[in-house]
């Protein structure tokens, strides 16, 4: 196979591979792992794809970070996912995203890949919601293969939940073996003072309309 024809056939394998690296990103190294080609290749590969998401009709890029590639969101797009993320404030966090920020307040710093293995199922999405509504942080990088993004909780996660610090954080029973890896405190338990008064609001209408149908159905 010639070079030319080599290079259409692995341009939407390159693309999806560094899509679903997300954050982390790819180093060429590691493309080249799990392609036949040469480095040469997948770097004209690469400078192609690069080129492509540079249209002003794509939304978002690729860049090259510390010799890893990856895809991020245009500098345009930032005003409207502020927008969008701020709507999004007063909504109470979903099961997941509260397991993935338990893991993250009890055993800070934390990989993606750490929070991935004890939770079983991909992290990267509630990771990143957790970020938009400012409840989680990077904190540099672990000196591993890759260097993957370390994450701690936020200043703003001790104001949500009106803690002065993580000893403050509920107790919770630590088993023997692998399970004492995993926990799922209750934050109920803790005293959130921040919350909006919206979110209080939006609590006591689901309370009063959960009744409603209870008295309903009796009826």
């Amino acid at each position: 196979m010639d070079s030319e024809n080599l290079i259409t056939r692995i341009k939407p394998i390159v693309e999806g591979l560094v899509f679903t690296s997300g954050e982390d990103g790819l180093s060429l190294i590691q493309i080249q792992s799990v392609l036949e080609c040469t480095r040469d290749e997948i770097g004209r590969v690469l400078e192609l794809l690069r080129q492509d998401y540079l249209d002003e009709q794509k939304g978002i890029e690729l860049v090259k970070y510390g010799g890893r590639w990856k895809f991020v969101t245009k500098e345009s797009v930032y005003p409207y996912a502020s927008r969008l993320y701020a709507k999004a404030q007063n909504n109470t966090l979903s099961a997941a995203a509260m397991e993935v920020l338990s893991l993250v307040a009890y055993r800070q710093p934390i990989t993606r890949v750490e929070i991935d293995d004890i939770r079983g199922v991909s992290s990267e999405m509630m990771l990143k919601k957790l970020q938009a509504r400012d409840l989680i942080e990077t904190c540099g990088h672990k000196e591993t293969i890759g260097r993957p993004l370390l994450y701690q909780v936020s200043a703003r996660f001790y104001d949500t939940f009106g803690l002065e610090s993580l000893e403050d954080l509920p107790q919770t029973e630590q088993k023997q073996g692998p399970d004492n890896l995993f926990y799922q405190p209750d934050f109920s338990e803790v005293h959130q003072e921040d919350l909006t008064e919206q979110n209080q609001q939006e609590q006591q209408d689901n309370v009063q309309t959960s009744q409603t149908q209870e008295q309903n159905q009796d009826n």
